[in-house]
C-alpha cells in the first residue's frame, strides 16, 4: 500500500507513507491505530523503518477479496487456503480440538529445512494436556462429554486457526465444540473474541479466559506490551515470558511484530483506573504470532 487513510478524529485524511513517517513520533503513535486501506477500508497498520535498511510502510491483513491493494503473496495464499480448510473442517467434525505445540512444531521444523515428525508432536502435545503437567483452566463453562459424542475429532493447531479467523472463516460464529483441554469444551462463538470485542472483568480473578485474536500494531522499544491494532484501549503485557515468545517467533525488534497476525489465551481484565482493559497471558505456549514474511 503507498498510501492510508487516517480516521482519527472522525475525518478522513489519506496521507502517503513518505508523509506519515514524516510526522511527530506523537502523532504517529496516535495515529496509526486509526488506519484504513483507502480502496476496501480494512483495517491497516504502519511499519517503521528497519534496522536493516527495509523501508517505512502501510499494509494490511484484511484486505477484502479482489481489493487491488491486496497484493498476492504465498503468504495470503497460504491464509486463505487455511481459512477455506477450517470452514470444511466445521462443517464435518463434531469437536475441534486445539494442539497448541502443532504450529510451534511445523515453523521449528522449516526452521530447520527437515519434515515435521507428526509421531513426536503427538507425543508431546499428550504430555501438555495431562493434567498433572499443565493447570487446566478455571473455566465454569465446561459442557459435559456425553452432551455431544466425539465420534469426529479433527485437530488444529493455532496458525491455522489465526489465519482463517483473519480471513473471515466462520469459525468466530460457529456452534462447533472446541476442546482446549481433555474434558474442556467450548462453542467456537463463545471462546474466540476478537480484540476489539474484549469485555473485561474488574479483577484478572473474576476474568475467565477465552482465546483473543487480531492484529498488532504497535509495541514499546523494550517489547514489553503488545498493542492490538483492532483497538486503542487493550494492552498486552509480555514481560513475564518475553524471552521465551520473543526467542521462539525470532524477535530482535519492534518492526517485525508491528502488522503481525496474532492470538493468545488468556484473561481480560480492568486496570487499576477502569482506562485500559488488560489480556494477561495464560502461560508461554498458548499463542501464536504470524509475522509478516518479506
Amino acid at each position: 500500500m503507498i498510501d492510508a487513510v487516517c480516521t482519527y478524529g472522525g475525518e478522513r485524511h489519506t496521507f502517503s507513507i513518505l508523509k506519515f513517517q514524516a510526522l511527530p513520533e506523537t502523532d504517529i503513535e496516535q495515529f496509526r491505530q486509526f488506519l484504513e486501506c483507502p480502496e476496501c477500508k480494512g483495517k491497516a497498520y504502519y511499519r517503521k523503518r528497519s534496522s536493516d535498511g527495509k523501508a517505512a510502510c502501510f499494509g494490511s491483513r484484511y484486505h477484502i477479496v479482489g481489493c487491488d491493494e491486496g497484493s498476492p503473496s504465498t503468504q495470503r495464499e497460504r491464509e486463505v487456503s487455511h481459512s477455506l480448510e477450517v470452514n470444511q473442517i466445521i462443517a464435518g467434525a463434531d469437536v475441534i480440538s486445539i494442539d497448541f505445540l502443532l504450529s510451534k512444531s511445523i515453523k521449528k521444523a522449516k526452521d530447520k529445512l527437515s519434515t515435521y515428525n507428526k509421531s513426536t508432536a503427538e507425543q508431546t502435545t499428550a504430555s501438555v494436556l495431562n493434567p498433572k503437567v499443565n493447570p487446566k483452566p478455571d473455566i465454569s463453562s465446561r459442557i459435559d462429554a456425553e452432551e455431544k459424542p466425539k465420534s469426529n475429532i479433527k485437530r488444529l493447531g493455532l496458525e491455522k486457526i489465526l489465519n482463517s479467523l483473519m480471513r473471515g472463516s466462520d469459525l468466530a460464529q460457529s456452534s462447533t465444540l472446541i476442546e482446549l483441554d481433555v474434558g474442556y469444551t467450548f462453542k467456537a462463538k463463545n471462546l474466540f473474541v476478537n480484540f476489539a470485542d474484549a469485555e473485561p472483568s474488574d479483577s484478572v480473578k473474576q476474568a475467565k479466559p477465552k482465546m483473543y485474536w487480531g492484529t498488532i500494531s504497535h509495541l514499546d522499544k523494550e517489547l514489553d506490551w503488545l498493542n492490538p491494532s483492532d483497538c486503542n484501549d487493550v494492552g498486552i503485557p509480555l514481560s513475564k515470558y518475553k524471552s521465551t515468545i520473543l526467542s521462539h517467533f525470532n524477535i530482535s525488534e519492534p518492526r517485525q511484530l508491528e502488522g503481525a497476525g496474532i492470538i493468545v489465551f488468556g484473561k481480560c481484565f480492568w486496570n487499576a483506573k477502569k482506562t485500559r482493559k488488560i489480556i494477561e497471558l495464560w502461560n508461554a505456549e498458548r499463542i501464536f504470532i504470524s509475522v509478516l514474511e518479506e
